[in-house]
């Protein structure tokens, strides 16, 4: 059983996903991080990316956010396929999330070139996590222009919902997951969590960007429910060990 844990930012994903970890027969994969688990053998190539994306986060450009999310996608597929548990359960999964994410972020785009940010960004990173990046950035996109590869990805944005996800299966090399399990919370709280995070926000984490994300769950959901299970959990002003229990039930 594959099970997809998404939600807004703010929504307690990753804290939820750490108390299923401890039942058993249950792995959890963290879809864009897989440092939070210290096991995983892509936890430094992970740390790098995270640190890139964060300096993406401080250039702004929609380009080098959707390049890096989708470097850091590309570690998905072979950390599911080296699980074998009964229960696999994501935070996040990368055939659902850029659903929602890439046409917002085409929408924010700007036409042009990238002037002087791309050297900004590279600049802003350790030596050793540019160079990590830009090896993986050959890897996974052929080249090192990472303007051209987010310009590439955001122009996906145009493609219908199934034509989309089809595209992300053969880009990716994964499946569709079993179900989906939806952590429902208003957009103020899941602001006002975001907020509270000592990393700051990320570059759709404003309050009518979130109201943004928020509608294309419920339009992405909808279209998805139409072949998968699609499970939601309320988890407004609600303990977390009641929130956990609930997406542990879901996952028998």
């Amino acid at each position: 059983m594959r099970t997809a844990l998404v939600g807004l930012d703010g929504s307690g994903k990753t804290t939820v996903a750490t108390r299923l970890r401890k039942l058993h027969g249950v792995a959890v994969i963290h879809a864009i991080r897989p440092h939070d688990d210290p096991t995983s053998p892509y936890a430094e190539l992970s740390r790098h990316l995270t640190a890139a994306s964060a300096a993406a986060d401080s250039v702004g450009h929609p380009q080098l956010k959707v390049a890096l999310l989708y470097l850091q996608l590309n570690l998905y597929g072979p950390q599911e396929r080296r699980n074998t548990v009964p229960v696999l359960v994501s935070d996040r999964h990368p055939l659902v999330d850029p659903l929602v994410y890439l046409p917002m972020y085409a929408r924010m785009a700007t036409t042009g070139g990238p002037g002087p940010d791309v050297g900004r960004w590279w600049a802003a990173q350790e030596p050793e996590t540019a160079r990590v990046v830009r090896d993986w950035l050959w890897e996974c996109g052929g080249g090192e222009d990472i303007w051209a590869l987010g310009t590439e990805l955001l122009g996906l944005a145009t493609l219908a919902g199934e034509e989309l996800t089809r595209e992300l299966v053969q880009r990716l090399e994964v499946d569709p997951p079993d179900q989906i399990v939806m952590l429902a919370l208003p957009v103020e709280e899941a602001l006002s969590r975001t907020r509270r995070r000592s990393s700051g926000t990320e570059l759709h984490e404003t309050t009518a960007a979130l109201r943004a994300v928020e509608a294309a769950y419920e339009r992405v959901l909808s279209d998805l429910a139409t072949s998968i299970p699609v499970h939601r959990v309320d988890c407004s002003r609600r303990d977390i060990a009641q929130i956990t229990d609930d997406v542990a039930a879901h996952l028998r």
